[in-house]
């Protein structure tokens, strides 16, 4: 506490009260602290620097604008700050933004006054530049401010000026400003202006033209600011005076350092920041300032620097400070620190009948808080259990044995049993309904304690891990709880001993905590919590982020709300949510959470002091943390503040920044996407935790947790729907998700304009392949055949020149032996007989030598000779026809003959066997091929018969099979619907026609052939 400062211009009667004051500061200090909340004290501090977190350095502007983003001016230029991440602010234009002296959020847009002189105002993407000149003054930019008709005032070296949303005019003498420059411009709260130059004050009051002088002196004046009476205030740079208006003058007192800026917050306090000296904090007593209740802070107390200068309240009530080392931020703490000894860090606490308050811990060994009297007591140390029980005796336990306390004093009660070693601790403990004290002891198991005597009970099971207890409890109805490691709780109950777990739906890993209140039964452990219907254990389906694991304390709360207490801080689950969780499996339950940066030591090799949490009888809730004992009223929790929308900042691609655009259309071909998100909650935002979802490519939510950013790599080009959403764990309900919706594009060689001559030049490929194979099929083929009719050739030489020749001079010989003989004599007439059957045989092997050399007659063709085969039939009743279709052309040899003899067969067997009435032979010569089928009436064949094998013991169908598959055709014999039988030969023409070489365009767009219907 520092004494308070004397005035230059005190009364006498001010110096005595000043005196008194000075004389009971010392005396009262205690009292204050106990009766008057010190808003320093509770406020949570926090630091960025350059050199603890990479934060920002000499920090000369403040703004907040109405996104939520904090703006920050630096000797670097302008950084924006989401609670997280500082990122500059790069103008888009060639004009280089410099130091930065002032800011001022308007609406949507930001006001930024230059150290080098000139203004630019920010809105969104785009921003303008204002430079010195034409109405704006030049030199530093050191203040700005907005009336209620929407001027823009700025306080530069050189003189005041306004802007109108055009441009820029000049204030001089000519409205009453006299002043050659102006250190600070304000809007107070009655639509006033107040601008002061480096001597004097001026006021414009709402609707005047002219500024007014204020009488007094000043010594450049560096902020101007307005307490909640509606009384102004103005500090001073250079001088050790604080100034402010009273009877319409300047009223000053001495302060013990010169002051950078002012602030008043919501709840009256001002704040002011020095060159040199840090952060002081001052309770207002009508005028003047309380110096009885003057705070200081220092960078001794973890201040980033002694040397600050803008100061800013948010719209959260969260206070800012602007240094020369970086940023700091004050918030109120939604919790109490309990006037226990600063160093009371993670102790077992409990609550007696009378309501007083029990805590100890490794360093302070027990002690009892009743109101605003604190007892303590020395104990040998460490306590690792307390407990109360419903006598108003409080039962505290530790390696040395276990205590008994009241009001009056501590009494020892007995020593650990002599199994116990010298490093044995007790993990839990919980009075029965005769009075006995039930002990875990660890590694040892469960003990009872009567009087000093001690009873060892059996072990639960022979799992090493189920030795001992590690939580300890008992209900209403005096049944006693006992929770172990690996989802095991056994119960007691006069002499009944039951035993609980997984069979039962235990399923949270080691019970470390209970709660019996209210007729329900809820235990939490390693994995969550789950709650008891009598019969069986129901698990709560809670956010697997982490913030549920390893509780140790559940606590009853205000209407059915239940608070837990684990080493990730204190949540508050409101009744309805662990209503609609449980009768709702897969909801996802939401909560809120308190004092993350208090949570509990996780240190495996050391017994952690239990319980962690209380609940007072007015209904206060107590709990023990890393950083002290605090509590908090669930009765007087203010509702929770609305859960801030997500802001995608940024989009990059490969590296490269994207613009954020409707639509957004990424490159072909991205390997690797970059979205920053981000949601504004600069008071505590690591309360915000998030999920996101690629529709398109993500199956679920992917639960982010608190970080702000998600990658994708290799995504296949399509549309895409980026979804992404905040919860904040003050219990609110969540904003709708954030959409951004973007496209990739397909790489060049998958685009529809490239798949059409990708896929005619595939097709043209595989094309000429099959042509490629048909075609060295076919010259298989014709090798094959003109293999074929050489050999015919040659045997057709073979018999001529052999065979014929031979056979004739025989008959010459046999002709000349029959001349011998006389005309009558009976041999004569006998060998002319056999000469003229052999004249017979001769002709018919002349015959048949053509045939195999020429197949056909000569120029006739195929139709013809089939109609000749016709006409020889001799059926009566037949009727015969042969059809010619297309450009008729000569037939390779082989292939004529070949398709004659099927022809001939065809119409032998539909007169012999299927007694038909009606023979047509159609052929078909086509550009691509050649055709024969023959039709006819009769009694049709089986179709068991038309495969290649045919009719057992026959061989017609099998031959003409053969044949057809010597040169390379499709044969198919079928029954007709209509009754009879269709015998069918097709062919490609460049195997069916004699000549060869007909070109390509000839076959493929010449006479094309009939299809089924129209033949």
């Amino acid at each position: 506490m520092n004494p308070p400062r004397l005035p230059e211009t005190a009364s006498l009667p001010a110096l005595t009260r000043r005196c008194c004051a000075w004389l009971l500061a010392g005396a009262l200090s205690v009292v204050a602290a106990m009766s008057q909340a010190e808003p320093l004290a509770l406020r949570e501090h926090h630091r960025w620097t350059n050199a603890d977190d990479d934060g920002p350095n000499q920090v000369g502007a403040l703004a907040q604008t109405t996104d939520g983003y904090l703006w920050l001016g630096s000797d670097d230029g302008l950084l924006r700050f989401d609670g997280f991440n500082f990122i500059r602010y790069l103008p888009g234009d060639d004009q280089p933004l410099g130091t930065v002296a002032s800011l001022l959020a308007v609406d949507d847009g930001l006001w930024v006054g230059l150290r080098a002189g000139g203004a630019r105002l920010i809105e969104g993407p785009r921003s303008r530049y204002f430079a010195p000149g034409q109405g704006l003054p030049s030199g530093p930019l050191y203040g700005f401010a907005r009336d209620a008709d929407g001027v823009i005032w700025a306080a530069a070296h050189d003189g005041l000026a306004r802007f109108d949303g055009q441009r820029w005019h000049s204030v001089g003498e000519a409205e009453g400003f006299a002043g050659h420059g102006a250190r600070a411009v304000f809007v107070d709260r009655s639509g006033a202006t107040w601008a002061a130059s480096s001597t004097r004050l001026y006021q414009r009051p709402a609707g005047a033209q002219r500024f007014q002088e204020v009488p007094g002196d000043l010594d450049w004046a560096s902020q101007i600011a307005q307490a909640a009476d509606g009384t102004i205030w103005v500090g001073e740079r250079y001088v050790n005076r604080l100034h402010h208006v009273a009877q319409q003058r300047l009223q000053s007192q001495v302060v013990d350092s010169p002051i950078n800026g002012l602030l008043f917050d919501r709840r009256g306090g001002l704040w002011a920041s020095t060159p040199g000296n840090g952060l002081r904090r001052y309770e207002t007593a009508g005028e003047q300032l309380d110096d009885l209740y003057e705070e200081r802070l220092t960078s001794a107390q973890g201040l980033s620097a002694d040397y600050l200068w803008p100061l800013l309240e948010d719209r959260d009530g969260t206070v800012w400070a602007g240094s020369s080392g970086g940023l700091d931020r004050f918030r109120l703490r939604e919790m109490t620190p309990a006037p226990l000894p600063a160093d009371t860090l993670n102790a077992a606490l409990a609550v007696s009948s009378d309501g007083a308050l029990w805590a100890a811990s490794n360093h302070h060994a027990l002690m009892r808080l009743h109101g605003k009297a604190l007892q303590r007591w020395s104990i040998a140390e460490p306590v690792t259990s307390l407990i109360a029980g419903r006598d108003g005796t409080v039962w505290a336990g530790g390696p040395h044995g276990i205590w008994r306390g009241t009001p009056s004093g501590i009494q020892h009660q007995a020593e650990l049993p002599p199994e116990a070693a010298d490093d044995t601790s007790i993990r839990a403990m919980t009075v029965g309904a005769d009075g006995a004290l039930w002990v875990s002891i660890n590694r040892l198991g469960l003990y009872v304690l009567r009087g000093d005597s001690w009873q060892a009970l059996p072990h639960p099971s022979e799992a090493p891990s189920q030795v001992m207890p590690v939580s300890a409890s008992s209900d209403a109805e005096g049944r006693l709880w006992f929770g172990y490691r690996d989802n095991l709780i056994v119960t007691y109950q006069g002499d009944e001993v039951r035993q609980w777990g997984a069979a039962q739906g235990l399923d949270i890993g080691h019970v470390t905590a209970q709660l019996h209140h209210e007729g329900a039964d809820w235990v939490g452990g390693q994995h969550g919590l789950a709650r008891f219907d009598g019969q069986r254990f129901q698990t709560l389906q809670l956010p697997d982020n982490g913030q549920f694991d390893n509780l140790y304390a559940i606590l009853p709360g205000h209407g059915g709300d239940l608070w837990v207490h684990g080493k990730a801080g204190i949540i508050q689950l409101p009744a309805a949510e662990l209503r609609r969780a449980l009768d709702e499996p897969g909801y996802r339950l939401r909560y809120r959470s308190v004092g993350l940066d208090g949570s509990l030591a996780n240190d495996p090799y050391r017994v952690l002091p239990l319980p962690t949490a209380v609940r007072g009888q007015n209904g206060r809730l107590w709990f023990s943390t890393s950083a002290g004992v605090s509590w908090i009223d669930p009765a007087s929790q203010p509702p929770a503040p609305p859960v801030p929308p997500v802001v995608i900042e940024a989009v990059q691609v490969d590296g490269a920044p994207q613009p954020l655009t409707a639509p957004l259309n990424l490159p072909a071909a991205t390997q690797r996407l970059v979205i920053d998100y981000t949601a504004l909650n600069l008071r505590a935002p690591q309360s915000l935790s998030f999920r996101y979802r690629l529709q398109g490519y993500d199956r679920d939510w992917i639960e982010a947790g608190r970080q702000r950013r998600a990658t994708y790599t290799g995504l296949p080009a399509g549309s895409y729907r980026f979804e992404v959403q905040t919860f904040d764990q003050s219990g609110a309900v969540p904003a709708a998700p954030t959409v951004l919706a973007f496209s990739v594009e397909p790489v060049f060689y998958l685009r529809p304009l490239f798949y059409l001559p990708l896929g005619a030049a595939l097709l043209f490929g595989l094309w000429w392949l099959h042509r490629r194979v048909v075609r060295r099929d076919i010259q298989g083929l014709q090798l094959r055949l003109q293999a074929q009719q050489a050999e015919r050739e040659r045997i057709a030489r073979e018999l001529h020149d052999t065979l014929l020749q031979g056979l004739q001079g025989l008959m010459l010989r046999f002709q000349a032996a029959a001349d011998t003989l006389p005309v009558e004599h009976p041999a004569r007439t006998r060998l002319e007989r056999a000469l003229d059957r052999a004249d017979e045989v001769m002709n018919e092997g002349r015959e048949r030598v053509q045939a195999l050399r020429l197949p056909g007659a000569p120029g006739i063709g195929l139709s013809a000779e089939l109609a000749q085969f016709g006409q020889m039939l001799d059926e009566p009743g037949l009727t015969f026809a042969v059809q010619v279709s297309g450009h008729k052309r000569p037939l390779h040899p082989l292939v004529h003959d070949e398709a004659y003899r099927i022809a001939a067969e065809a119409i032998g067997n539909a007169v012999r066997h299927a007694v038909a009435r009606r023979i047509e032979v159609r052929l078909v010569y086509g550009g691509r091929r050649f055709q024969l089928r023959v039709d006819d009436d009769g009694q049709g064949i089986a179709p068991d018969y038309t495969a290649a094998e045919g009719r057992p013991g026959r061989w017609g169908i099998r031959g003409m099979h053969e044949r057809a598959h010597a040169i390379g055709a499709r044969f198919t014999v079928q029954q007709l619907v209509s009754g009879g039988t269709r015998v069918q030969l097709e062919l490609s023409a460049s195997l069916a026609y004699a000549d060869r070489t007909s070109s390509f365009w000839r076959r493929w767009l010449g006479p094309r052939s009939p299809t089924e219907d129209e033949v």
